[in-house]
């Protein structure tokens, strides 16, 4: 079989808007695992908030958390980690702690919070996850990466200011509507992705990748096969060699149930 792998988005991708799994994408992947193709995530979600999908469809091989900034085993941990640096990290929490967007930074499975905004209920609502209130965030030492919630067009003008200002290039990109995420130099999805096939061995050639969104578009383009959904980003569509139906329609059992039958 030409594909080994089949590496999918969560938010947008998988799950459909009401943050749930379809049957209908469970028994795709359930077929595609018995024909012997692997299947793990790609999320920008950390640990805390991807563990519940990678125990729901009981994912056996690593996958890429925190946008490609870390390599994850559901029983064993990290086995891979890459940190914003801290000078970085603390030149955005000043320059975006006195404005409206809501500052949300994480180290593995905890999550951090000060400074509680209106902005932050949007990540709180659809998130649904357990946060720390610290008081203040530049107390924490080490952290995989920072989400900025609310604006996003007006969140990518400030980092711009940012960047004017200190001569630095900062690593960002948008990973749902009102998500700007802040990661460490060098991080994407399409560098975790290349990661994982040098653990696993596999080819990016053998490997399917599908997504929705800006962070998706890295992997998208470096793997064999590069899918979007039909929600996805202009852009995103753009770069794919496949468009399949939307997260709502069981986008992901279309690919998977192709590639089972051996149509792509």
């Amino acid at each position: 079989m030409r594909y080994k792998l089949v590496v999918t988005d969560l938010d947008g991708t998988l799950l459909d808007d009401k943050k749930n799994v379809s049957e209908a994408n469970l028994e795709a992947i359930k077929r595609i695992r018995d024909l012997g193709i692997l299947f793990t995530v790609a999320t920008g979600r950390g640990e805390r908030a991807a563990r519940q999908f990678l125990e729901l469809l009981e994912i056996d091989i690593p996958a890429i958390l925190f946008n490609g900034g870390e390599i994850f085993e559901r029983e064993k941990g990290p086995v891979y980690s890459k940190y914003l640096p801290k000078p970085i990290y603390n030149l955005v929490i000043d320059h975006f702690i006195e404005n409206e967007i809501g500052i949300v930074a994480f180290y593995h499975d905890r999550i951090f919070i000060a400074d509680f905004k209106p902005a932050h209920e949007i990540y709180l609502s659809r998130e649904k996850v357990k946060y720390e209130k610290v008081d203040d965030l530049k107390k924490i030492d080490v952290v995989n990466k920072v989400i900025l919630v609310g604006d996003v067009s007006y969140s990518i003008r400030k980092m711009k200011e940012l960047e004017k200002k200190t001569g630095i290039n900062i690593n960002y990109v948008q990973s749902e509507r009102f998500y700007l995420e802040v990661l460490p130099d060098g991080v994407s999805k399409g560098e975790g992705l290349r990661q994982l096939c040098d653990i696993l061995g596999i080819e990016r050639q053998s490997v399917v990748a599908i997504g929705d969104n800006m962070n998706d578009l890295s992997m998208i383009k470096i793997a064999g096969l590069g899918v979007a959904v039909a929600n996805a980003e202009e852009s995103v569509k753009n770069a794919a060699k496949l468009v399949v139906p939307s997260n709502n329609e069981d986008g992901v059992a279309h690919l998977l149930n192709k590639l089972a039958k051996g149509e792509i």
